[in-house]
């Protein structure tokens, strides 16, 4: 007895002792003397020379950045602790671990926000808008690079904003190229202002990519060229390589063949100077199609299994299903239909697993930016914990007493236990001839506790997908507001109109999701409400709902449903799944298509059914459009947005009305969504 209440003690102290740790401070708050100069000369030596490694190197650079850490901690200065994890987050950027760079960077942005360093703090923002952007995270990326520009403008750092308006630029040159262009056009002239040649080197090639892709490729030209001069200077053979490839890419558009493959041969001349040849792969993919054009099908070969070597080697299912399909064009050039085939077969096949391969990469971005997301906030409940730290420190005399308490409470816990374990033993006896029932209920309990799990596993799952689906419009919404509410003349009247439509567009998606999850979590709770429901009404009521979506794409609608034909059934919920049923036969259907509903008595079971001469699905895609797994929504044929929340309801309020659904779709030929209900002829009373 006595070795538990001392041992209980000795725990509970030590977690006091624990907790009395002295949290970081600030430079104001320290005693700065030659000996603490000293520390931080050394953590600026262990970080510059962890900068020099490449990725290769990283467990050696990661051992200098630990030292750095351990000696930033025991002087117990914030402003060292954040460089640290910054030039760490540096580090990973520059070597392009774009998720450890994020995770580094939210280290750092807690503890500068708090030392109130703004330099370092607008500096943090753009590296993280950046990182979040070769992410492909670019709502986050817009977030941040917005905070960055606000505090470069707050320090009047002009050279900083330009870096912040190329970031800006570079996001809507695939949205709306001309306001994309504006902010690209304001980053160069600061450059060109502050004789910047590497920023200015970055404004030339995003000008000469969204120029070539969205006005001509004559009109993009010179701004290549400025950056090829441009990067002679600067020396990156990365971006020249980029830039000389994307040439060539725009002359094989030209059909100009010759200047294409000169282009494709600097480039990959270039690229070979790296140490990395990750560019290797796209370059003679281009080369091979050069060749294939010029009707040079055995150099073709040669440079479509150079590609795919190192398309292999690097995991880059695309390009290794573009050598495929190259193969398979190359053979049919030589007539050799048998291989072209084969290669077509296989072409078919690679790129299937290239789109599952990246939808799993898209699941682990968002499940990455989760866990990024998630890290962050625990940086702050730390930072919060050792405030709560620093008070208890000013309460110390009493905190002792709490626990003597404590474990006196503690003791006489552990007396009761005893006391408690020598009663049961008196049951025991008792307790096991009871043991078989026991067992049986258990077993029942199970297949009910299975059955729950089940259910609670599929509204985690919905939840995620709202949790996910919200967070893209909201953010777009947040930072949009946040730029019109910068200065009056920051932007003009065309930017506002554009910001104003984003946040319309945005809102409109967030409420389409938010009216889904309302219907849903409505009929969590209602009872079925039963009447005599004739099929053939409830169905032209909505066909008039839905009427204007019908004739905005010319779609023809019959209702042929038997107007007699009734059934004793909840008229709310079937009136729901009807109308998500005809609306999605709608958003999937082409101009001037057909729809028909109609109804059939099946074994007892009334069977309705909805038919769409529509885009149909792919039989892959089948068994996963009535789960929570299945939480994409794709666009219509005139790019329709939804919320891919429609179909589970369905589903759920047909199984509450003791029916099926199922579906039956050819890929470009149409699909047919069918639900079944009892059929009874006794109307309730």
């Amino acid at each position: 007895m006595k070795k538990i209440f001392w041992t209980v003690l000795l725990l509970v102290i030590s977690q006091w002792a624990i907790g009395q740790k002295t949290i970081a401070k600030t430079y104001k708050n320290l005693d700065i003397n030659a000996e603490f100069i000293a520390d931080t000369l050394a953590i600026d030596s262990n970080i510059k020379k962890a900068l020099t490694y490449s990725i290769h190197e990283d467990s050696l650079a990661q051992a200098l950045f630990k030292k750095s850490l351990s000696t930033a901690y025991r002087l117990q200065s914030q402003e060292q602790i954040a460089k640290v994890f910054f030039e760490m987050g540096i580090y990973f950027y520059n070597n392009f671990e774009y998720f450890e760079a994020i995770k580094s960077f939210n280290k750092a942005m807690p503890l500068f926000e708090n030392s109130k360093q703004e330099k370092e703090l607008a500096k943090l923002n753009y590296y993280l808008g950046q990182a979040y952007y070769y992410v492909y995270s670019e709502d986050s990326a817009f977030k941040y690079f917005s905070r960055a520009l606000n505090l470069y403008r707050k320090g009047k750092n002009t050279g900083g904003e330009a870096w912040c308006y190329n970031g800006i630029g570079t996001i809507y040159g695939s949205k709306n190229y001309k306001v994309g262009l504006k902010y690209l056009n304001k980053a160069l002239a600061i450059y060109l202002e502050e004789n910047d040649v590497k920023g200015a080197t970055s404004a030339y090639i995003n000008l000469g990519n969204i120029i070539s892709d969205n006005v001509s490729f004559k009109e993009g030209l010179p701004y290549y060229e400025k950056a090829i001069a441009a990067l002679a200077i600067q020396k990156s053979d990365y971006n020249l390589a980029i830039v000389y490839n994307n040439i060539g890419d725009c002359y094989i558009n030209e059909k100009n063949y010759v200047k294409a493959l000169f282009y494709f041969e600097k480039a990959l001349e270039t690229s070979n100077r790296m140490d990395v040849k990750n560019l290797n792969g796209l370059i003679y993919l281009n080369i091979a199609d050069v060749k294939l054009k010029q009707n040079n099908l055995d150099e073709a070969i040669i440079y479509s299994n150079l590609s795919l070597e190192h398309a292999k080697k690097n995991n880059d299912m695309v390009i290794q299903a573009n050598n495929i399909l190259n193969f398979s064009n190359i053979y049919e050039a030589k007539k050799d239909y048998k291989k072209a085939l084969v290669f077509k077969n296989d072409y078919i096949s690679i790129k299937n697993r290239a789109l599952v391969y990246e939808e799993q990469k898209k699941m682990q971005l968002f499940q990455s930016i989760n866990e990024l997301e998630r890290s962050q906030l625990e940086i702050i409940n730390l930072k919060n914990k050792n405030e709560n730290t620093h008070l208890k420190l000013q309460s110390k005399m009493n905190l002792m007493y709490f626990l003597i308490f404590i474990s006196i409470i503690l003791t006489v816990f552990v007396v009761i236990l005893v006391i408690q374990q020598k009663t049961k033993k008196r049951y025991y006896d008792l307790l096991n001839s009871k043991s078989e029932q026991v067992n049986t209920l258990k077993d029942k309990i199970q297949v009910k506790n299975d059955y729950l799990n089940e259910l609670n596993t599929t509204k985690d799952k919905l939840f995620k997908i709202i949790a996910h689906d919200l967070r893209n419009p909201l953010s777009s919404i947040e930072a949009f507001t946040d730029l019109m509410l910068q200065e009056e003349d920051a932007y003009d009247e065309e930017d506002q109109t554009a910001f104003l439509h984003a946040i319309k567009e945005s809102a409109m998606k967030a409420s389409l999701i938010l009216n889904d999850v309302l219907a849903w979590a409505i009929n969590q709770d209602s009872s079925l409400v039963k009447q005599r429901v004739y099929l053939h009404k409830i169905v032209d009521e909505e066909l008039k709902l839905l009427e204007v979506l019908a004739l905005q794409k010319q779609i023809t609608i019959q209702n042929l449903i038997h107007e007699r034909l009734s059934v004793i059934t909840d008229k709310n919920k079937v009136t729901t799944i009807v109308r998500n049923l005809v609306a999605n036969a709608i958003k999937f259907s082409h101009l001037e298509g057909k729809i028909t509903v109609q109804a059939e008595l099946v074994d007892n079971f009334i069977k309705i059914s909805v038919h769409d001469s529509g885009v149909g699905i792919a039989t892959n895609e089948l068994q996963a459009l009535f789960t929570a797994d299945n939480k994409k929504s794709k666009f219509g044929t005139q790019n329709e947005k939804g919320t891919g929340l429609g179909l589970l309801l369905c589903k759920d309020f047909v199984e509450k009305l003791g029916g099926t659904i199922a579906v039956e779709s050819t890929l470009n030929v149409g699909s047919s969504f069918s639900f079944t209900l009892p059929f009874t002829d006794v109307t309730p009373e």
